[in-house]
């Protein structure tokens, strides 16, 4: 479905996709941006007066700039797309699907024109990334949520400074951009496609990255992770867990539960250059933050290793994440008198390659309580080299032998009362050498 509106980049009307003059011609380009402070919104451009007396002014420039590039094409584009006054945002329907689509329109935008309002492009030292407003960090476009699925949504995108001068392609500029970012070359230049990921090293890539709305963290990776939900602005935090449970229903990717405590407190939630701290040693298989899955961030799932668990994967059920936990003698999850064990370790189906080519399995310590487990020690994980999950000899067949295994999940966090701490600087959980 392409956008419901575009910009025409002659005139700057704003035209439905259904209106002849878009089906005649419906090549877009699209805009990645961050917003500044005054911005154009819908409301502003339907008005043939307000747009007639504000041509000139410092918010349409934004507008204007971007349609005189897609003009001055070699095939010049009639159409441009933009968030801030495409999109009318007091339409909560509309709204919800434009979230829910947006990964879909920069996909299928012909050109898309990356923006950086703070940084004055200096070819002699290629210096496309660090920001004139503060000195020694990068361009506030790589800390904004929105511009991750901006940065990997579509297929071609150049790079224009804030004088829009032009400073190149993704491809071209892809070792500064996996420098920055920390997502691996091969996914910026197409070589791999995002998808081929997993589901930690595309949420880790999040990490770090803030949003004005806290809700937002959660939304900006609807097209990331291929899901789409009912958008709820005031659920807070409660996105972030909305959507892992959203991937339980569609996805069997065991990584989403690779996750630790971040060193550096939740990031993504940071307001006011205070961020929230958030340590504790018991908690369920469900993270509150993108941050949680900064080191995580090169976790692989190998066909050759996975061991499918017969009732599919996981489910939620009340509160809870139940697995069906491979055994081995029956005494993984029991013991030889076929009482449950106080602790066990909970093996997935992702792994880390080491340096040396080896692979090493991922596990979860958890903690019986009652009849439900809790996981513990979040501050990291258990790995072992080479390891898959259990299986059994059957008649010489080796059969994955399962027993369910249910892990609470508590609700979700209140950032209000988590204790803060300072951080004047910008930090992006990068990787310091992305798998290539």
């Amino acid at each position: 479905m392409p956008p419901r509106r575009l910009i025409n980049t002659s005139t700057y009307e704003l035209y439905k996709n259904g209106d002849a003059e878009v089906k005649a011609s419906p090549h877009y380009a699209i805009l990645s941006h961050r917003w500044g402070k005054a911005e154009v919104t819908f409301q502003m451009l339907t008005k043939p007066q307000w747009r007639e007396s504000n041509l000139g002014s410092e918010p349409m420039k934004k507008i204007r700039e971007a349609c005189k590039k897609a003009q001055d094409r070699e095939t010049p584009i009639e159409w441009l797309w933009c968030d801030t006054c495409c999109i009318d945002k007091d339409n909560t329907e509309e709204l919800t699907t434009s979230l829910n689509s947006m990964f879909e329109w920069y996909r299928k935008a012909t050109v898309c024109y990356g923006y950086l309002t703070d940084v004055d492009w200096d070819p002699s030292h290629q210096q496309m990334s660090k920001s004139v407003d503060r000195p020694n960090q990068e361009s506030v476009w790589f800390e904004r949520g929105w511009t991750l699925q901006e940065l990997l949504a579509p297929r071609y995108m150049e790079f224009f400074d804030r004088n829009w001068n032009f400073m190149g392609t993704r491809d071209g500029l892809s070792d500064k951009l996996q420098s920055v970012t920390g997502i691996a070359k091969k996914y910026l230049t197409g070589a791999a496609t995002f998808k081929q990921a997993s589901v930690a090293t595309r949420i880790g890539w999040m990490a770090g990255r803030t949003t004005t709305e806290i809700e937002d963290i959660a939304y900006s990776m609807l097209g990331l992770l291929n899901i789409s939900m009912p958008i709820y602005y005031g659920e807070g935090v409660k996105a972030f867990i909305r959507l892992q449970r959203t991937l339980i229903e569609s996805s069997s990717d065991e990584s989403l539960f690779a996750w630790t405590t971040p060193a550096n407190g939740l990031t993504c939630y940071r307001r006011d250059n205070k961020i929230p701290v958030w340590a504790p040693n018991s908690w369920g298989l469900l993270a509150p933050s993108p941050d949680c899955f900064s080191r995580y961030r090169d976790l692989v799932v190998l066909p050759d290793l996975y061991v499918p668990r017969l009732s599919g994967s996981y489910k939620w059920v009340q509160r809870a994440i139940q697995f069906e936990m491979p055994m081995k003698s029956g005494t993984e999850v029991t013991n030889f008198f076929g009482q449950a064990r106080k602790e066990v370790t909970l093996p997935l189906n992702c792994w880390r390659q080491h340096d040396d080519g080896k692979s090493w399995n991922v596990n979860l310590k958890l903690r019986r309580n009652g009849h439900v487990y809790s996981r513990i020690d979040c501050d990291d994980v258990v790995e072992k080299r080479g390891s898959k999950p259990s299986t059994n000899s059957v008649m010489g067949v080796d059969q994955v032998v399962t027993r369910p295994l249910t892990v609470a999940q508590p609700d979700e966090i209140d950032l209000e009362l988590l204790p803060m701490q300072d951080n004047p600087t910008l930090i992006i959980c990068r990787q310091q050498t992305p798998p290539h």
